[in-house]
C-alpha cells in the first residue's frame, strides 16, 4: 500500500521524538506500576493505533483504530485481532476513542475525530461519534450518531479524549503551537454543533514535540482517576469538579518502553493501563505494552 504524506510526516515524526526523548530529562519513577506483557506486537492491519480503550461489556477486549481509516479492531491482551468493522460515516482524522456507561445503550464507544494538525478546521468537522459498544464477532458495519464541535478560541489539534459517567466528555489539545487546554462538553450530547467550553489549561505554552499529549483515557467502569500520556511520559489525575488535579508521584517515566511513537493509553479494572504506539521504520510492527499500576 503507498503510503501517504500523513505517513511521511509520521515516519519523520518518530525519529525526531527518539532523538528528542534521548536528550530529554529523567522523568520521575512515578506510581507502583510493573509490567504485564512489554513490546506485543500489533496486527499488521493495526499500524497507526491512534486510540485504545478497554471493553465494558467484556474487559478481555480491547478496542483500537487506526488514525488513517474509519475501522474499528477488537484485540485481545496478546495483540490477536477478533475482529474488525467498518464505521460510518466515515471520519477524518481519528485520533483517541473511550468506552463508557451511556444511558442510551448501556455501555457506548466515543470516537474523537478531533485530528488537524494544520490547525484549519472549520467548527463542526471536528465531531465525536458514538456508537453501541459492539460484540466482538458480529460482523456488520457501525453507524455512528454524530455529534458536531465548535472550540471557543479557534482550530486546535486533538489527539486527546476521555469519558467519565453520565457522559461528562473532555477533550485535550496536543500543546502543538498553544498551551495544552482541557475541554468539556456541557450538557448531554445532541446533534447541533456545540461549543466546547474551557475548563482548565496544563502549563503555559507550547510544549516541545516530546511532551506534547497523545492520548488520555478515564476508568471505563467509574471513578475519578485520569491518565495522560505524552511520547515519552504519562500523568496521573484526580478529577476535582471539572479540574485535573494530578497525583503526588503520578509522573511515569514512558522512555524505558521503547515505544517507536506512543500515541494511545487506557485504564481498565485493577490498574490495568493499555499503551500502544504507531509501527516504526524498517517495516516494524506497532506494539502494545500492558502495566498494572497504582496511582
Amino acid at each position: 500500500m503507498a503510503r501517504n504524506p500523513r505517513v511521511r510526516r509520521s515516519a519523520a515524526l518518530v525519529f525526531f521524538t527518539g532523538v528528542m526523548m534521548a536528550c530529554a530529562p529523567i522523568a520521575l519513577a512515578g506510581p507502583d506500576c510493573a509490567p504485564v506483557r512489554r513490546g506485543v506486537p500489533l496486527p499488521a492491519a493495526v499500524d497507526e493505533s491512534s486510540g485504545v480503550a478497554v471493553g465494558l461489556r467484556q474487559p478481555s477486549v480491547l478496542w483500537t483504530h487506526n488514525d488513517d481509516g474509519s475501522t474499528l479492531f477488537a484485540l485481545d491482551s496478546t495483540g490477536a485481532l477478533l475482529d474488525s468493522r467498518p464505521v460510518r460515516p466515515r471520519l477524518r482524522d481519528w485520533e483517541d476513542l473511550a468506552v463508557a456507561r451511556c444511558e442510551a445503550h448501556g455501555s457506548c464507544v466515543y470516537m474523537a475525530d478531533t485530528g488537524d494538525n494544520a490547525e484549519r478546521r472549520r467548527p463542526g468537522t471536528i465531531r465525536v461519534l458514538r456508537i453501541a459498544e459492539p460484540g466482538p464477532s458480529a460482523n456488520s458495519v457501525l453507524r455512528g450518531e454524530v455529534f458536531p464541535l465548535r472550540l471557543p478560541d479557534g482550530p486546535r489539534d486533538i489527539e486527546a479524549m476521555f469519558v467519565l459517567p453520565d457522559e461528562r466528555l473532555y477533550l485535550v489539545t496536543k500543546g502543538r503551537n498553544h498551551a495544552v487546554t482541557v475541554y468539556r462538553y456541557p450538557g448531554p450530547l445532541r446533534p447541533d454543533t456545540v461549543t466546547m467550553e474551557e475548563v482548565q489549561r496544563l502549563g503555559d505554552g507550547a510544549r516541545p514535540l516530546a511532551d506534547q499529549v497523545t492520548g488520555a483515557s478515564a476508568l471505563s467502569d467509574g471513578g475519578d482517576v485520569v491518565a495522560i500520556r505524552t511520547y515519552q511520559s504519562m500523568v496521573f489525575y484526580r478529577m476535582e469538579g471539572d479540574t485535573l488535579a494530578p497525583l503526588a508521584d503520578g509522573l511515569v517515566n514512558l522512555r524505558t518502553l521503547e515505544e517507536s511513537q506512543g500515541e494511545a493509553v487506557a485504564l481498565g479494572p485493577g490498574g490495568l493501563v493499555v499503551l500502544t504506539s504507531e509501527a516504526g521504520f524498517f517495516g516494524s510492527l506497532g506494539s502494545m505494552n500492558l502495566l498494572r499500576c497504582r496511582p
